[in-house]
């Protein structure tokens, strides 16, 4: 019985200190690409010269020179601090270090705010940015800064650097995710809970 208390005390104590931490502690999903479709291309991705296949689990572009794409995409994505990215890069050679892939997220009043990830090499990326340090912002709305409860569009973009010849972009998902020092805290916080129990079996 005195095991018990104490595990049950333990239980509440990390209970409640995870609800104050941060209590969205899980990611926001913005888009998984999951057979997606743009509402609008650009640039070299509205041209003869772009494939675009639209997969069950990534969008994939193949063109040449710079392209991007609008979506209307309604996100509630309050209580987060992170904008993550995962990406995968193809092309020759010349292509390592050059690409950069492009997110713009747009809120209710029109802000925009651009996260850009120059001179990445080919392969497989999970990029990651501070929501509120975009590379650059513009279209500002009434409202100071990107309003996360409102984000309404979305846009993805890949700019080639000083690579001239065909890339491949595949888009496979964009998300908001906390603070990473509140989910550590909260995994401290779970692994504490296993620990008491342990001690009561």
């Amino acid at each position: 019985m005195k095991y018990n208390t104490k595990w049950l005390a333990a239980a509440v104590a990390i209970a409640s200190g995870l609800a104050i931490i941060n209590p969205a502690v899980a990611n926001t999903t913005i888009n998984s690409f999951d057979s997606f479709t743009s509402d609008a291309l650009y640039g070299s991705w509205s041209t003869p010269a772009a494939t675009i296949v639209s997969g069950p689990t990534s969008y994939m572009v193949s063109s040449y020179g710079w392209g991007s794409n609008w979506k209307y995409n309604p996100v509630d994505g309050s209580g987060n601090a992170t904008v993550q990215l995962t990406v995968s890069l193809s092309g020759g050679p010349t292509a390592d270090g050059q690409l950069g892939p492009v997110i713009t997220l747009v809120d209710g009043d029109g802000t925009r705010f651009n996260y850009a990830w120059y001179g990445q090499t080919l392969g497989s990326h999970v990029l990651t940015m501070p929501l509120d340090s975009p590379t650059w912002s513009d279209g500002a709305g009434t409202t100071p800064g990107l309003d996360l409860a409102t984000l309404t569009h979305l846009h993805m973009g890949l700019d080639p650097g000083g690579y001239a010849d065909q890339y491949t972009v595949a888009w496979e998902d964009l998300s908001v995710i906390p603070e990473p020092t509140s989910l550590a805290l909260i995994a401290l916080g779970v692994a504490g809970l296993s620990i008491a129990r342990r001690r009561t079996e």
